[in-house]
This record gives C-alpha cells, sequence and structure tokens, in this order.
C-alpha cells in the first residue's frame, strides 16, 4: 500500500495480469515433444520459466530440436543465456518484427466464434 498516496476514489485498480502462460508453454513443449507430433519446435519467448521444459524435451526426445527466439530490443534485455543455453539453436527476434507477426484485430475461430485481440495489443 502506498502511504502517502491523495487518490480520493477506490484504492482498488483493476490490472490485467497474465497467469500461467508459461506453465501453459512448457507442458504443450513438452507434451507435444512426447507425443511425437513434431520434429522441431520453436519457442519465441526469453522467459527462463521454459528453461526446464525445453531441458525436459532434450532428455526425453533427445531427436527432437528445440529452437529458441529471444524477443528483444536491447542485449541485457535479450540476453535469456539459461534458455539460450538449453536449445539447440537460438537467435534474437527484434521487436519490430513482431508487429509483422500478429494476427488481425478480430478471428472467428471454427465454430463461428469471433476472437477479438485486446486493444493493449495494436501496434498502431
Amino acid at each position: 500500500m502506498v502511504r502517502n498516496c491523495t487518490h480520493q476514489g477506490s484504492r482498488v485498480f483493476d490490472m490485467p495480469e497474465e497467469k500461467r502462460t508459461d506453465v501453459n508453454i512448457a507442458i504443450n513443449i513438452v507434451k507435444d515433444a512426447v507425443d511425437d507430433k513434431c520434429d522441431r519446435l520453436i519457442v519465441v519467448s526469453g522467459d527462463s520459466d521454459l528453461v526446464p521444459a525445453v531441458k525436459a524435451v532434450k532428455l526425453i526426445t533427445p531427436n527432437k530440436k528445440v529452437i529458441v527466439y529471444i524477443p528483444a530490443n536491447n542485449r541485457v534485455r535479450g540476453a535469456a543465456r539459461e534458455l539460450r543455453k538449453s536449445s539447440d539453436r537460438h537467435k534474437t527476434l527484434p521487436y519490430n518484427l513482431l508487429s509483422k507477426a500478429q494476427f488481425p484485430d478480430q478471428l472467428t475461430d471454427s465454430e463461428g466464434e469471433i476472437i477479438q485481440k485486446p486493444r493493449s495489443w495494436s501496434t498502431e
């Protein structure tokens, strides 16, 4: 709690929070490798929480290749040394390329439901 805050309204603020994304990615990396759904896994992340999953893939399915692309716009943030070390290959992915890889603002899934991209993700 901020003691000197002069805000007169509610002191509860809704903040979007990422939940379990790294865990879900890790589980699916290992599952896809074990289920033999691929020969190569491409991970776009700089999150060191994925290191155990990458190491598990290499241990359980040594014939699978894990390639890591680290999104970064500076050397320190893009270091991700442990994740890079755990992969077969790695490369820094410049941030300016991410905007070119986003889905449109609105998509329709296979059941006809519309998926809306959050405004905060917009690159414009």
